[in-house]
């Protein structure tokens, strides 16, 4: 796959249980990358699929990254270019992490998506959909030899959710 093809080639959609358990990232974003130093190197919850469906449709579809898209791989692209994926509360100030990115190819749009600490919660409207798209595309291929890694030494194991690394950071 050309990893800079931002047309959506198929039409498989996330299941119910995948949706799911993406709202549970949602949920608990904050929670998440807080704590990212703590289970970043932790291969079962770094390459956690999420379905998160950022994609625009105009008569074709295109999308910011084909799903799934890794925890470790969204969390690291959204701490490590704060210029792109953070932004400030219009409330109190503080930095958001956005737990989304939806927007328009062709507008360059993007919504980024968050929740404060004071209790905002909604989008911040940005210019960049590609540089974006671009920047987390490339830390998912700078992943997949790790990725590969991985699934090589667990050829047969459950899949780990975000409820697992939930329980894990809880204990």
């Amino acid at each position: 796959m050309e990893k800079y093809d931002f047309f959506k080639k198929d039409g498989v959609r996330p299941s119910e249980e995948q949706r799911r358990l993406t709202k549970l990232f949602y949920r608990n974003a904050g929670e998440i990358y807080a704590r990212f130093d703590e289970w970043k190197d932790i291969d079962k919850f770094y390459f956690i699929p999420l379905y998160m469906e950022m994609t625009y449709s105009c008569g074709w579809v295109a999308e910011i990254a084909p799903d799934p898209v890794w925890l470790g791989s969204f969390v690291r692209c959204t701490l490590e270019h704060p210029e792109l994926f953070q932004f400030k509360c219009p409330k109190c100030g503080k930095t958001v992490y956005p737990y989304r990115y939806v927007g328009s190819p062709l507008s360059g749009r993007v919504d980024l998506e968050g929740r404060c600490d004071c209790g905002w919660e909604g989008f911040e409207m940005v210019s960049g959909w590609r540089q974006r798209a671009i920047a987390l595309r490339d830390q998912i291929v700078k992943d997949n030899i790790s990725y590969a890694r991985h699934k090589l030494f667990h050829l047969v194991h459950a899949e780990t959710t975000i409820e697992h690394l939930l329980q894990w950071m809880c204990q």
